[in-house]
């Protein structure tokens, strides 16, 4: 294999770095700063970006070709390989700033909705919490079965990231066998409610969708298992890239920090342990930067690239967290600081673990694999 980024590549990934340097990290502050003298008590408020900077970034991302990167040009999108994709999530994952590619399946490329989500006047959300445990199909319990004129789906409630969404992509199973089927669902669907919003992070929420008797029509039916595991693996990649551009930033703000912070007559940088954290690191990060882009050019390939994705995200994301963490107490204080990312970096890769497929799962699934298979790809 051969991960020597081609010409095309290098000018998608200095097209991104600027797009970040240029329209993201500059709002950074602006974003992170807090407005009040002193926190009122008790919980934080939500921290959102503010709409019209939102409409100014979708607009500029999509002249930049940064904008539902798998949708084929035809429909909108921007048509991206696996590697492009990495690549660019790489450089949004440098910023805390909560703005990133939209991502839109290729399998909706021919859905009515498609340009409404394109144009942001529809919000499309990822409902597989029963998938978030193993990162696997087999983690799937809600049954599906087929009526005349459709589907109706077993009555369940499970939780959704981020529910206030339009449309739903909601993985099931068919009764009696274990074939998998991917449905989209309207929030106006009869059977369908979504409600108990709480905060789950500063930035983020969570809520409960409850299926009830829900009978969807025939065209809701997307796709089966592959189309399931392909938009997992993506998901995967997607984690494991932006794990990549948060370690990037936190190394290098815990360099640039450790060579001009002078403690006791001496930089930190001249310690032998803050040496070993950031040797430790950028090992780390060296390392998870290869399993990264060997997933990537093993789906451009075509070759069997589940496995690597769920390693390189299972990988990936733990250190992210380690870098933060690395990050926060390299700057003291000002690591906790809520105008400083790290905080937010620290909760964010916190959240990416335990996303499709926690740690242990995944080893627990690969280690199975090899016992059986061996080494075999």
């Amino acid at each position: 294999m051969n991960f020597k980024l081609t010409e095309e590549q290098k000018l998608i990934q200095n097209t991104a770095e600027q797009f970040v340097k240029r329209e993201l990290l500059p709002r950074e502050g602006a974003y992170l700063k807090q407005v009040e003298l002193f926190l009122p008590p008790g919980d934080p408020p939500r921290r959102e970006l503010d709409s019209d900077i939102r409409e100014v970034l979708v607009r500029r991302a999509k002249q930049a070709g940064f904008w539902a990167l798998e949708l084929p040009e035809s429909a909108g999108g921007s048509a991206m390989s696996a590697m492009a994709r990495v690549l660019i999530h790489r450089e949004f994952g440098r910023t805390v700033l909560p703005f990133e590619p939209l991502h839109i399946p290729a399998l909706m490329a021919s859905n009515i909705r498609v340009k409404d989500l394109l144009d942001a006047k529809l919000a499309l959300v990822f409902a597989f919490d029963e998938v978030h445990k193993a990162g696997t199909l087999q983690s799937i319990r809600t049954r599906y079965r087929e009526i005349t004129g459709g589907y109706l789906l077993s009555n369940t409630s499970i939780d959704v990231i981020d529910p206030g969404a339009d449309l739903y992509l909601f993985p099931a199973k068919e009764e009696g066998t274990e074939r998998a089927g991917l449905f989209l669902l309207d929030k106006n669907t009869p059977g369908v409610s979504v409600g108990d919003e709480v905060d789950l992070t500063t930035d983020a929420t969570v809520g409960k969708m409850t299926l009830y008797d829900c009978r969807l029509p025939k065209e809701s039916l997307l796709g089966y298992e592959y189309e399931i595991a392909a938009i997992i693996a993506a998901k995967q990649l997607r984690i494991a890239a932006r794990s990549l551009g948060i370690g990037m930033r936190c190394l290098a703000a815990s360099i640039d920090h450790a060579r001009n912070r002078v403690t006791f007559g001496r930089p930190l940088a001249q310690r032998q342990a803050i040496q070993w954290m950031l040797a430790d690191l950028s090992i780390d990060l060296r390392t998870c930067t290869w399993l990264t882009l060997e997933a990537a050019w093993r789906a451009d390939q075509e070759l069997p690239y589940f496995q690597a994705a769920a390693l390189a995200k299972k990988r990936a994301a733990k250190m992210a967290f380690e870098a933060a963490d690395t990050a926060i107490q390299l700057h003291g204080g000002y690591g906790v600081c809520k105008e400083f990312p790290f905080e937010g970096f620290y909760r964010e890769a916190r959240m990416m673990r335990l996303l499709y497929g926690r740690e242990g799962e995944i080893d627990r699934t690969i280690g199975e694999r090899f016992l059986r298979e061996g080494d075999r790809q």
